[in-house]
Order: structure tokens, then sequence, then C-alpha cells
């Protein structure tokens, strides 16, 4: 009897291959920060800034190494995660708009940033 079980994972290259399931929001903040969580783990993220004043964004919990996306932009970013934090200068009101393709990979499954250099 075989032990070879194929199912969904981080390393499994069919989690990936088929179509993502979307998840949209659409949020106006005149918070610090605002914290994104998906459903699963993430195979695609666009982000679009839709308001007047430009966004931090960054995937744990501490902003050391952000992105800053200039009001009125966008980016597409391949990324593998479960949650995505958006920050505005104290204020200033933000407009974000996500769109992320989801696996259906769990949560669970996803390894944690704490002790990766550059994130």
């Amino acid at each position: 009897m075989a032990n070879n079980v194929y199912g969904v994972g981080l390393r499994n290259v069919g989690s990936y291959q088929v179509a993502g399931s979307p998840y949209l929001t659409a949020s106006v903040f005149d918070e610090t920060e605002m914290l994104f969580t998906f459903p699963f783990v993430t195979k695609r993220i666009l982000v679009h800034n839709t308001g007047s004043f430009d966004v931090q964004i960054y995937f744990q919990a501490s902003p050391e190494n952000k992105l800053i996306l200039p009001a009125g932009k966008k980016i597409d970013m391949d990324a593998k995660c479960t949650s995505l934090r958006v920050s505005v200068a104290s204020g200033e009101q933000a407009g974000i708009q996500i769109l992320a393709e989801v696996t259906n990979i769990e949560v669970g499954r996803m390894y944690s940033f704490s002790s990766l250099e550059g994130l």
C-alpha cells in the first residue's frame, strides 16, 4: 500500500495552478493601520490606493520593511500570505481596494514571517 498522499499544501504545485477564488474588499479608513485577513493562503494580491494620500503596505506586525503605494496607484503581487497590513499617516484618510486570489490552502498551513529577513 502506497504512503503517498497527494493533497493541498504550500509546496503543492496544483494548489497554485488552479484558478484562485476571489477575495474582494474596499475600505476607507482614518486609523493609522488596518489589518486585512484572508480566508485562505493567497496566490496573488492586487492593491489599489483609491485615496488622496500615500499608504504603506506590509506583511507583518512591524512596519520596518514596508512598501509605499502612492495615491491613485496599484500594485499587483504574486504573494503567498494570510494577511496584509495597510497604514496611513495619522490624521489622513485612506481609501484602499484589495483583490486577492486565494488558494484552497488553509491558513494554519502557512509559515510565520517573523524569522525571515526583508519582510
